[in-house]
């Protein structure tokens, strides 16, 4: 009888210690089930974007410039300009001039930089852009891409301006934060605005990769009192430009001579 009580003593201990167990394991099976809930209900509350689309909708609904204005992008694309911080984006506005490029870190923009274009429509019967290496963007006389070969993108663009037509070829700095103009004060021509040639060629010349542009420097407006300028020499001619690292400039190499 003694002995059977013993026996019956320890099994109630086997069972209660089976229990605490049970109890033990089940609440933490349901703790790491509220937290799955949890994890997925901040997930879905703040959701990321990935696509190209969702992309598109998360800049329209947080960048004030475009909600003020009620504009739209009509262009938009991943790029590679070497800003730190997020991912970056480069789009275009249907207001035919803003460019903006934005670097977006998960669910936020951190960084953003406006271009007021002046560049155009292309509208002209030859193809001003079909020597410009790069995507284009849209249908705008500007594209973007590694021009110079160092792996990061660059933005091209013509610009037409009141007085002068010129190149931008613009580069992120990260020294600056910024951008600055690699092709400074670089001003073309157009031979003939219904038939062309494009007054801009990226080629290899000489063995050496670069553009060549054709010059068209403004003429000194006169006036009473004005000092009469010789012609500059480069004027309607073809000259040739490369990339140099250690400026960080596009440089002139010389004329191109057929």
């Amino acid at each position: 009888m003694r002995l059977e009580g013993k026996k019956m003593k320890k099994n109630l201990v086997v069972l209660f210690i089976a229990l605490f167990l049970f109890s033990c394991f089940g609440n933490k099976k349901n703790d790491d089930n509220t937290a799955s809930l949890q994890m997925e209900e901040e997930q879905t509350a703040v959701k990321i974007p990935v696509t190209i689309e969702e992309i598109k909708e998360f800049i329209t609904e947080n960048d004030e410039y475009i909600k003020r204005r009620n504009l739209e992008i009509t262009f938009i694309s991943k790029a590679n300009f070497g800003i730190p911080g997020g991912d970056n984006w480069i789009v275009r506005l249907n207001d035919n001039r803003s460019i903006i490029i934005y670097v977006i870190n998960e669910n936020k923009i951190e960084k953003d930089y406006y271009f007021s274009s002046q560049g155009r429509v292309e509208h002209n019967i030859f193809d001003i852009m079909k020597d410009i290496p790069g995507t284009r963007i849209g249908n705008l006389t500007a594209s973007f891409g590694d021009f110079n070969g160092d792996g990061i993108d660059e933005l091209f663009q013509y610009g037409f301006g009141g007085n002068a037509n010129f190149v931008e070829i613009i580069g992120y700095v990260v020294e600056y934060d910024d951008f600055i103009n690699y092709a400074d004060n670089l001003t073309f021509g157009i031979i003939d605005m219904d038939n062309g040639p494009a007054p801009v060629e990226f080629m290899t010349y000489n063995s050496v990769y670069g553009f060549k542009y054709f010059v068209s420097i403004p003429e000194v407006a006169g006036g009473p009192g004005h000092i009469d300028y010789e012609p500059n020499p480069k004027n309607e001619r073809w000259f040739f430009y490369t990339w140099d690292a250690e400026q960080r400039q596009y440089v002139e190499v010389g004329e191109v001579v057929d």
